[in-house]
């Protein structure tokens, strides 16, 4: 569920490698809602967005 005053990211990527894919997130925080990944890919990517630092919280 996206709530009023957040936003949500749809990305569609084809004949990408994942971890360049992962690297262009690495500012972005967020929850995966829906994805036709694989487990695995899933999990690295869920990893990747929770280990995100928002640019305001960087010191």
């Amino acid at each position: 569920m996206i709530l009023p005053g957040s936003s949500a990211l749809f990305i569609l990527v084809r004949n990408a490698q994942p971890e360049k894919v992962l690297a262009e997130l690495t500012d972005v925080k967020g929850k995966v809602l829906r994805t036709s990944l694989s487990p695995e890919q899933e999990k690295k990517l869920q990893e990747a967005l929770a280990d995100s630092i928002l640019p305001s919280q960087h010191s």
